[in-house]
């Protein structure tokens, strides 16, 4: 790297060996406004934009504020369940960027169901949780498993509003279920069957429309409707969930936490490279590989790197931490951080 020497200037907000606190209201403050806008995006998600805001939440601080999001998004659900497809397709698009947020949403929406299963809630509340699970599953953010779960602890306790919630959530993922495990949906029809006689006549009649359904192989109830139809499989990350596993809520990820020192800051020291000096294109950054250092090349370690935002690399043994800004005299320069 000695070709580097005559071009590295040090950054005028930090020395070598030196590390930088930022102060906790100046963090408070932007956890404040995250919450502010994640909060207002959802808000107003519907049918037609839901690429935009995904793309607006998607420049907000997600790791950090993964809570914040999770609640807004399960927040405006339960407020307005007809639009449940909708929000799992936002959810999908996040979760192919951060699936750390896919999966805390999934084990939210899990919890929500036990807690109204267990403490005998209205059933409108169980249904609500259980129509976003059912779109969820639709968005393969979460595998099918924990469908069939659901079902079987329902029918295992067929009182008429057990069944009638199992019938509505049969039907509104019945779709996945059936291409994916479809010897698993036949044994949960056998179970609708056994228990058709032990409920109110009402929820007969819906028993006996599901049987109709399925085999019209759930024409009418598609998994995934082209207009939210917008990660490809080969970028969806499916998680697994159980009723049987252990899942935590993480309520600590909801309130705002100081940090001592910035991700920058962890540096041991830091430099800035004028970028027009290495042979390199925003292309190479994005993907991250970065090239330039003379026969050097940067290859992505612990995180990708973007234009504009931080990211870890690796250059032999050595983890460098890279951001691609646009300083105040409007030139592209390259910072890099060492740690020791």
């Amino acid at each position: 790297m000695d070709s580097l020497n005559s071009a590295v200037t040090f950054s005028d907000s930090c020395t070598p060996n030196k590390h930088h606190r930022q102060s906790i209201e100046r963090q408070r403050s932007t956890w404040l406004s995250m919450e502010k806008t994640i909060t207002g995006l959802v808000k107003k998600l519907n049918l037609s934009n839901v690429q935009l805001i995904a793309s607006e939440i998607l420049n907000q601080d997600l790791i950090s504020g993964r809570g914040l999001f999770c609640r807004a998004v399960m927040k405006s659900q339960v407020v307005c369940p007809q639009l449940s497809n909708v929000y799992a397709a936002l959810v999908a698009i996040i979760n192919s960027e951060f699936p750390d947020v896919g999966l805390l949403l999934v084990k939210r929406v899990v919890l929500q169901f036990k807690e109204t299963y267990d403490q005998r809630r209205d059933k409108k509340e169980m249904a609500a949780a259980l129509k976003f699970l059912a779109q969820l599953v639709n968005q393969a953010v979460v595998y099918e498993l924990v469908a069939f779960d659901v079902l079987l602890l329902l029918l295992g306790r067929p009182s008429s509003d057990h069944v009638e919630v199992a019938v509505r959530f049969c039907v509104e993922c019945g779709s996945s279920l059936l291409e994916f495990s479809p010897r698993r949906l036949n044994e949960v029809v056998k179970e609708f069957r056994r228990v058709r006689g032990e409920v109110e006549e009402h929820v007969q009649v819906l028993i006996l429309r599901l049987f109709v359904v399925r085999r019209l192989r759930f024409k009418e109830h598609r998994r995934v409707i082209d207009e939210l139809d917008f990660v490809e499989v080969e970028d969806q990350v499916t998680h697994e969930v159980s009723l049987l596993h252990e899942i935590c809520w993480e309520s600590s990820v909801d309130s705002f936490k100081a940090e001592s020192e910035s991700f920058e800051h962890e540096m041991c020291s830091e430099i800035v490279i004028p970028c027009d000096d290495y042979d390199y294109d925003d292309d190479e950054v994005t993907s991250g590989t970065l090239r330039g250092w003379g026969r050097e090349t940067l290859r992505a370690g612990d995180g990708w790197v973007r234009p504009h935002n931080v990211g870890l690399l690796e250059v032999g043994a050595v983890e460098v931490a890279v951001a691609v800004v646009w300083r105040s005299e409007r030139k592209k320069t390259m910072k890099i951080g060492i740690r020791e």
